[in-house]
């Protein structure tokens, strides 16, 4: 925290007087930066934080990132000192406070800033009779609202206490007290950004052990495919034996020499019955040699995950614009989305969805490759469901399942109970020249029929969108 002898120099060191302000860039909450300019020093940076535990002002060589949204204070700022002049800068005796004076389109105002450690921390703005226009923050127990008259009260002496100014290097006390308070908010920052990245780490490998172990009992469950071809050879060889209305039925197993019982649906024939094993073979058969390779793909993610996480946060201290970048997750309040429609994931690939005309052309204009998969209903207006591509990985049929699923609810189509769909590659589809706003024309589709499913659509939903 700064003292009144370290305002006071600081003060002393900047072009202030006769400089005009040009710009001001919003931070956060408790700070900013003065884009200023001066005849002979040209243009030079300001920064202002106040009421936190480093607050402090400095001639900077840095803007620091700017804010995603804009505060009243600043908007009031930008709309009434942006182009005016600071004629004078007058520290109050004895204190952490200055008021910097101004003249826009000859009309007069000042600016109080206080640099205090309690709930006198602020900004001002006043006019020329101490009335306040406006201020950072409202403390209406100190009578310190818009409308009020501001006492300004001086000291006369320093106090109990005595203060110096800390020992410092560098060119000016400015640059200094601006290298120590980065130094401070980067390891400040540091410190959020690894704990906002762990968390999204234990998060991210909790969802994938859970997709692991999903993953592990869908292999369990379609392991005993050759049992199902047995059961059906043997009823194929003695379905002669086999009656409508039967509810099972006892043969010779050839494998043990004892005996089988085999369950049957008492409303099938003897040929659907066995065309329903045979058929269940089948699918099992298919079903586990996707479910295996899609739990190889699953634990490759997970141990990439894990490396990718460990060496992010193996020397945080060095690599904070990369912890800026992995901890700035999609959907916290205040981002603005980087697409259009909602973006899910399932089972490790990203899905895009397109809610109408214009985000379905503008997915397919700005974030799509030609390796992505496009899925949409056949004969039935709706959205346009991307598959983000994967390199050297095929998609498995889950997810194209989910996509299917999401375009049938995102269309005209909600309420049938069997949809056909079609899906091809984004390099296969072609715009329909003076067509609606997102109209293309499809090749090399490939054809899909699926049921229905708002169970599976609001799960995915529940997921959530990333953004």
């Amino acid at each position: 925290m700064l003292n009144h002898k370290e305002v006071g120099l600081l003060l002393s060191e900047l072009p202030l007087k006769g400089s005009y302000i040009q710009k001001i860039t919003e931070h956060d909450y408790h700070s900013f930066t003065l884009s200023l300019f001066e005849k002979d020093e040209k243009a030079w940076l300001l920064y202002v934080e106040i009421a936190t535990s480093c607050s402090h002002f400095c001639r900077t060589d840095r803007m620091r990132r700017k804010s995603s949204g804009t505060q009243r204070f600043v908007q009031y700022l930008r709309s009434h000192a942006t182009g005016a002049r600071i004629t004078d800068v007058r520290q109050l005796p004895f204190d952490r406070a200055f008021i910097m004076e101004l003249v826009k389109d000859g009309e007069a105002s000042g600016i109080l800033f206080r640099f205090y450690s309690g709930p006198g921390a602020n900004v001002i703005v006043l006019d020329g009779e101490n009335n306040i226009k406006e201020l950072m923050f409202r403390r209406p127990k100190r009578m310190e609202t818009q409308g009020c008259r501001l006492v300004i009260e001086e000291r006369t002496e320093e106090g109990g206490r005595t203060f110096d100014i800390r020992p410092y290097t560098g060119s000016s006390f400015n640059s200094f007290i601006d290298r120590y308070y980065s130094s401070l908010d980067k390891e400040a920052e540091t410190r959020d950004l690894v704990e906002r990245i762990e968390r999204k780490r234990d998060r991210i490998i909790s969802e994938k052990e859970r997709m692991i172990r999903n993953a592990e009992q869908k292999v369990s469950a379609c392991s005993g495919y050759e049992e199902t071809k047995m059961m059906a050879d043997l009823l194929s060889s003695n379905l002669h034996l086999v009656r409508k209305g039967m509810d099972r039925i006892t043969l010779d197993d050839w494998r043990t020499g004892g005996r089988i019982a085999l369950p049957l649906d008492p409303a099938l024939s003897a040929r659907e019955n066995l065309d329903r094993l045979y058929g269940r073979y089948q699918k099992d058969k298919r079903t586990l040699t996707l479910a295996r390779q899609e739990l190889l793909d699953l634990r490759k993610d997970l141990e990439e995950a894990r490396q990718y996480f460990d060496t992010l946060l193996s020397d945080p201290g060095n690599n904070l614009a990369r912890l800026r970048q992995a901890a700035d997750e999609p959907g916290r309040k205040g981002e603005k989305k980087d697409h259009p429609g909602l973006l899910l994931t399932s089972r490790g690939f990203s899905i895009l969805v397109g809610r109408n005309s214009r985000e379905n052309d503008e997915i397919l204009r700005r974030h799509t490759r030609g390796s992505d998969w496009w899925v949409h209903t056949r004969d039935f207006a709706g959205s346009y469901v991307i598959i983000k591509a994967q390199r050297d990985k095929s998609v498995p049929l889950e997810v194209l399942l989910d996509a299917a699923v999401l375009a049938i609810h995102y269309s005209k189509a909600k309420n049938e109970k069997k949809v056909d769909l079609y899906y091809t590659q984004v390099k296969y589809l072609r715009r329909v020249k003076e067509g609606r706003t997102g109209l293309v024309l499809a090749t090399q589709e490939k054809n899909l029929t699926v049921s229905a499913d708002e169970d599976r659509v609001r799960k995915l939903l529940e997921k959530g969108d990333e953004t």
